[in-house]
């Protein structure tokens, strides 16, 4: 099967980059619906399994930290970019979609590794189960970056293939954060520091990243406006600038130099700084009404970049790593990626599960529905995870936020599922 890419499914400087028709190339539209369905219930599998180890952490039960993290940033961040960055390159390269089969035994193996991880983490120490796991999810990474590396090298030249080096970038960062955590794991440097490295370069390395590079052409899908030029322009300056920020706050905090590499990480801010300002100009200069997916979207990407900045200032005044780390987790997690993931699957999934125009629009309008007190629910959370009132606990503060957000997320889920269940019934 065949279905040519008209010009205008793909973005052109200066215009919207639209949903439209995709390449595809012996891989049928139903397929394809299968295929993102199943992804968004893995998501979403992760995302109650965290949800459900935050509560009950928070009710008493014994849980390791990196359970709860790593069931969020593994289980839905990282199978949620390892999916969508596919989508994005082939998009962004010209590339017609390939078959799932590969992009399925990577998500597959990812789960696997997560999921021995997990195993491993009851017992509170790290074993060679752990070894296995971390290695399995290095292998599947690098896989990964190998096939988007590939697809590069071989696009067709357009303006919009210089965002896929974040991809790149990014996927780079990953896999080096995974092996200096193992390293650390097994004794090798002061265990204190390199956690602090691998926690930065999973979040502001892999993560962060990530979304920089897909928000460049997404956002302006998502608001219906052009993508200012000055974006395209900034776009490689700006990975550069954010890599050697990161790298340089690495090597301060191997060497003990805390107050270097919160200034170093400030490099980073600027970077985002770059890009999102003729984004979010341009949108807010058309005066439009926004679904509940674009709003998502922009404050997730406006909290990580807060977060960014936070972390670079509290580093840099001497505060512990590992404390500023927890402190800023549940707002990250909960308000920055969560909220971005869900508020692009909003938008995404209707269109990627097919059925016609009128189909994808009636999901999105119901999606629609109750958004603003979902969004509510996440982001006044994560301001109480962040800034508890006066004469209210700190702890139950936090609690309350947590419970906020878990509401709000599972209410853009809920919604999501509803919508997509009415629209093809």
């Amino acid at each position: 099967m065949h279905i040519a890419m008209p010009n205008s499914g793909m973005p052109q400087q200066g215009k919207s980059l639209h949903a439209g028709p995709v390449g595809v190339t012996d891989v049928s539209l139903k397929a394809r619906g299968r295929w993102h369905t199943i992804v968004f219930g893995l998501i979403s599998v992760w995302l109650v399994c965290g949800i459900a180890l935050v509560i009950a952490s928070n009710f008493g039960a014994t849980i390791a930290w990196w359970a709860i993290v790593h069931s969020f940033t593994l289980g839905v961040v990282t199978t949620a970019i390892l999916t969508y960055s596919l989508h994005f390159a082939e998009a962004l390269t010209r590339q017609p979609t390939s078959s799932y089969q590969p992009i399925m035994v990577r998500i597959s193996l990812v789960q696997v590794g997560l999921i021995v991880l997990l195993l491993d983490t009851t017992t509170g120490t790290w074993s060679m189960l752990s070894d296995i796991g971390a290695t399995l999810v290095t292998i599947v990474v690098g896989w990964h970056l190998w096939v988007i590396f590939r697809m590069l090298r071989t696009s067709l030249s357009t303006n919009f293939a210089a965002t896929v080096p974040f991809y790149l970038a990014a996927l780079a960062f990953f896999i080096t954060a995974v092996v200096e955590a193992v390293v650390a794991s097994h004794g090798v440097g002061d265990y204190t520091r390199m956690i602090a490295i691998h926690s930065r370069l999973t979040i502001w390395g892999f993560a962060w990243l990530t979304v920089l590079g897909t928000i460049m052409t997404l956002l302006p899908t998502l608001t219906s406006t052009k993508i200012p030029p000055q974006v395209m322009k900034r776009c490689t300056f700006a990975l550069a600038l954010h890599s050697g920020g990161l790298i340089a706050a690495c090597g301060f905090y191997a060497a003990s130099w805390n107050t270097w590499a919160g200034i170093s990480q400030l490099f980073m801010v600027v970077a985002a700084v770059l890009i999102m300002q003729p984004l979010l100009a341009g949108i807010f200069a058309k005066n439009q009404r926004l679904r509940a997916a674009a709003i998502s979207v922009m404050a997730g990407v406006i909290w990580l970049v807060a977060l960014c900045a936070a972390d670079a200032v509290c580093v840099g005044l001497g505060q512990e790593t590992r404390e500023i780390t927890r402190t800023l987790a549940p707002a990250f997690l909960g308000a920055g990626l969560l909220q971005l993931v869900t508020g692009v699957l909003l938008h995404l999934l209707p269109t990627l599960r097919g059925g016609g125009n009128h189909v994808v629009t009636a999901a999105r309008q119901y999606a629609d529905l109750g958004g603003w007190a979902r969004l509510g629910l996440i982001n006044f959370g994560a301001v109480l995870t962040l800034i508890s009132p006066s004469q209210v606990p700190a702890s139950t503060a936090v609690q309350a936020g947590l419970i906020l957000i878990a509401l709000g997320i599972a209410g853009h889920i809920g919604v999501l599922l509803s919508a997509l269940s009415r629209a093809h019934h």
